[in-house]
């Protein structure tokens, strides 16, 4: 068997704790760090299989690699991939599934828990000494909305939507409103057309990937129909929730609360405007790290060599194209 060899441009994503198995085939594994777009298609000549996370792979960039064969995703999303030229060039496209379910549900919970009883501010209140210039023993100044019973959408009943569902009602006693896709003429069964789940939701949680048909997935139209004091939570992908819009409806208090683990361009720019409303409103911005949590860590770098190891075998497995 030819040696294989195997670039990663972009080996500043990986945490240090993750553990990469040395493929089961004759390889060469090279890692560069901070590899830029422009410099992607020259640094990727000659190599057979790309480990791909963030930077984008374009028709361009496929024309002047005729030797790659593989696209090997360090990620689920492969939004930038343009997936139409690897089946044009023949490269095979794989992402890794299911390493993450327990962490992003985990952590999407978190959030819903720790918006809905106003903990950032109340511990802030602690921190600045509000609560200690208090004649009482109790600060109340902001609400605190218990999750028992209350309603729950899910956008996106993938893996992860179907494990958080799974927790909030078992832990809760939440009653899951599962969305249809917007503007779907007819519901399936165990389905809620999305303006009225909506509509009925105290909190909403968007799970789906960054598609087309789901850019701007939520904007103003859809907060407008949210209830007063809902929480929207998104893990799923940024560009989904439109970010202007959102800031907007919580400079109006309209929403009890959002927080996002993804954002439309990450890192953020400073302009971006939902940054200034972290002191001021009942948000929590992660930076992308609801991945992170220590099973996922131990699955991810596994998953990403058993695409690769199938793949050389001649077999299918996660594969997109």
């Amino acid at each position: 068997m030819d040696i294989i060899r195997i670039l990663d441009p972009e080996a500043h994503t990986k945490h240090p704790d993750m553990i990469f198995p040395e493929p089961e085939f004759p390889h060469v594994w090279d890692r560069l760090y901070n590899t830029t777009q422009e410099e992607l298609a020259e640094k990727a000549r000659g190599y057979q299989i790309l480990v791909i996370n963030k930077l984008r792979i374009t028709a361009e960039i496929l024309d002047r690699l005729p030797d790659l064969r593989m696209i090997a995703m360090f990620a689920t999303g492969y939004n930038n991939i343009d997936v139409a030229a690897c089946q044009s060039h023949g490269v095979a496209l794989a992402n890794i599934r299911g390493y993450g379910t327990e962490s992003v549900a985990e952590h999407a919970l978190g959030l819903l828990i720790t918006l809905a009883r106003n903990t950032v501010r109340y511990r802030e209140s602690v921190r600045d000494l509000t609560w200690s210039r208090q004649s009482n023993f109790c600060l109340m100044d902001y609400p605190i909305t218990d999750l028992f019973r209350k309603k729950l959408l899910i956008i996106g009943c993938g893996a992860i939507g179907k494990r958080l569902a799974e927790i909030c009602q078992r832990g809760f006693d939440m009653e899951i409103l599962i969305s249809e896709r917007k503007g779907a003429s007819e519901c399936r069964p165990g389905r809620i057309p999305f303006a009225e789940g909506l509509q009925e939701a105290d909190f909403v949680s968007v799970n789906c990937p960054f598609l087309p048909e789901t850019r701007g997935l939520i904007g103003e139209k859809e907060l407008s129909l949210m209830k007063p004091g809902a929480f929207l939570i998104n893990t799923g992908r940024g560009g989904i929730v439109n970010e202007t819009d959102l800031a907007r409806a919580l400079q109006e208090n309209r929403l009890g609360g959002a927080g996002l683990d993804t954002l439309e361009k990450e890192p953020p720019a400073p302009d971006n405007p939902l940054i200034p409303l972290l002191s001021t409103r009942n948000l929590i911005i992660t930076p992308h790290a609801a991945w992170l949590g220590d099973i996922a860590k131990r699955n991810i770098g596994g998953e990403l060599v058993k695409n690769m190891e199938a793949f050389v075998r001649g077999e299918k497995r996660n594969r997109i194209v």
